[in-house]
């Protein structure tokens, strides 16, 4: 949600005259990386970005395979594509929607450089078995923390617990720029590899160069891409940040509504949640599965209600540009044609959301044909 205070802070940068990558986004950095509790934090332009440029600062050879759930956005595997590198998807977990490590373990093969755990709807991978994995294979590990800005695990930041984290702050997101994403990370070197990418290749931003000497004179020693946070889309991040707690709050407040009237014992069959209320999860979507062939008619349903729905995501093995007749996940496949994601953000009120679980009922007690289109 974005208001009269977002507002405020974009008309604060047009007054300063400096619109792009500046102090605004210096100060979100350093917020956001003591937010995190994490050394280095990169602002970039977007969640997709941050994964491109954090996996191609890893140095991995080209052509080296990148293990990855096959239940994400597509975002996560194009980033692989970008940074020269192959995706190997792997199942998920029926009931978390996480991937499957067991799944994982048995498709690493001579070029298995890294994995790239999903942290699916904002909780977390078992981060000690990603761990255990790696160090297994001598593999890196590069979280996708898109979901999952705000959540953490033994009071760890999720985003912090591998080589990279990254995130993305897009106008869907827990915290939205707008557009925009961060890599975070221990690593100053691999922050200087992002840091200095992210702005073409140039040793020093545009806003280092006009605050300091000779800001004329820049030498370009690496390739590089357009991919800086403007000051605009910073200003409104520091803007929500102001509010995030509260926001989180009460996400986890429509996710225990939900799980009340929807979870285990609700007395309605056929719907079983897979979000389930945690304190320590900041939760992106309020994701159920609907069983019985039943999900694309109650979708139909609730639109036929005003209430839109979603699901996420189409998995990415069966796209044309990853499909191979070979590669068929059974467990990703049964759950995607059963998984939905219910309305959820910090601006429903109770009312709304009674009104969501009410036509969810409703939805359920009728004959459902057809498929949504």
């Amino acid at each position: 949600m974005v208001g009269e205070t977002e507002l405020a802070a974009v008309a604060r940068v047009f007054e300063s005259g400096w619109l792009g990558q500046g102090d605004v986004t210096r100060a979100f950095e350093a917020a956001v990386r003591e937010r995190l509790g994490v050394a280095h934090l990169v602002a970039v332009s977007s969640g997709t970005a941050a994964l491109h440029l954090a996996l191609e600062a890893l140095g991995l050879p080209a052509g080296s395979e990148v293990l990855l759930p096959s239940l994400t956005f597509v975002a996560t595997p194009q980033a692989v594509l970008a940074a020269g590198l192959v995706p190997v998807f792997c199942e998920v977990d029926p009931w978390t929607l996480q991937i499957d490590l067991s799944d994982a373990a048995q498709r690493v093969g001579p070029r298995t450089r890294a994995i790239l755990p999903v942290h699916y709807g904002g909780a977390a991978c078992p981060p000690e078995e990603v761990r255990a994995l790696a160090a297994r294979h001598d593999l890196r590990v590069v979280e996708d923390a898109a979901h999952a800005f705000g959540s953490s695990v033994d009071g760890q930041a999720l985003g912090t617990l591998g080589d990279a984290g990254c995130f993305s702050f897009d106008p869907i997101k827990s915290l939205t720029c707008v557009e925009g994403g961060a890599v975070a990370t221990s690593s100053g070197a691999l922050a200087a590899r992002v840091r200095q990418r992210r702005v073409l290749g140039m040793p020093a931003d545009g806003w280092s160069r006009h605050t300091g000497t000779k800001g004329w004179h820049y030498d370009v020693s690496d390739r590089g891409y357009r991919a800086h946070l403007p000051n605009v889309n910073a200003a409104i991040g520091l803007a929500q940040l102001a509010t995030f707690d509260e926001a989180r709050a009460r996400r986890q407040a429509i996710v225990r509504r939900y799980h009340r009237a929807l979870g285990e014992g609700s007395g309605l069959p056929g719907i079983r949640p897979v979000t389930q209320p945690s304190d320590a999860v900041c939760p992106f979507t309020y994701v159920v599965r609907v069983a019985g062939g039943r999900r694309d008619g109650l979708m139909t349903g609730l639109r036929a209600r005003g209430i839109a729905t979603a699901v996420e995501y189409v998995p990415n093995h069966v796209h044309s540009l990853f499909a191979r007749p070979e590669l068929t996940l059974p467990v990703t496949e049964g759950v995607f044609r059963e998984i939905l994601s219910l309305p959820l953000h910090a601006g429903l009120t109770d009312g709304e959301v009674d009104e969501v679980i009410e036509a969810v009922g409703e939805a359920m007690a009728e004959p459902i044909t057809g498929e949504c289109s």
